[in-house]
């Protein structure tokens, strides 16, 4: 009886032993894949993110810089046209109609001293 009940309880605590062993091993396996795989996701994400993030930058960036740019460069362009041509037409303007206006007095001139 002895015999019986010592070997019984041998077997059941070598059993619970096993499956407590197995079941401490299952859940601290479960568990580090999960912290694993969860920081591999993190770190993934954070990457895209940082990825997504840094190329929206520098598009808006380039492109605000491009407007402004193209705004100096038009304005700047537009100035130094209108400045030049007002002064270009201004000059022509003023020598042809100087030109005319001598010519008619001498001639007016010419005219009233041969009269």
């Amino acid at each position: 009886h002895s015999a019986t009940t010592l070997a019984l309880d041998s077997a059941t605590t070598t059993a619970l032993d096993s499956a407590t062993t197995t079941s401490a091993h299952d859940s601290t396996t479960s568990a580090l894949y999960s912290a694993t795989t969860t920081s591999a996701l993190d770190s993934a994400t954070t990457s895209h993110i940082h990825a997504s993030t840094s190329s929206a930058l520098e598009s808006a960036t380039t492109s605000s810089l491009h407007t402004a740019t193209t705004s100096a460069l038009n304005s700047a362009t537009t100035s130094a046209f209108d400045s030049t041509t007002t002064s270009a037409l201004h000059a022509a303007t003023t020598s042809a109609i100087n030109e005319a206006t001598t010519t008619a007095m001498n001639e007016a001139i010419t005219s009233v001293l041969n009269a």
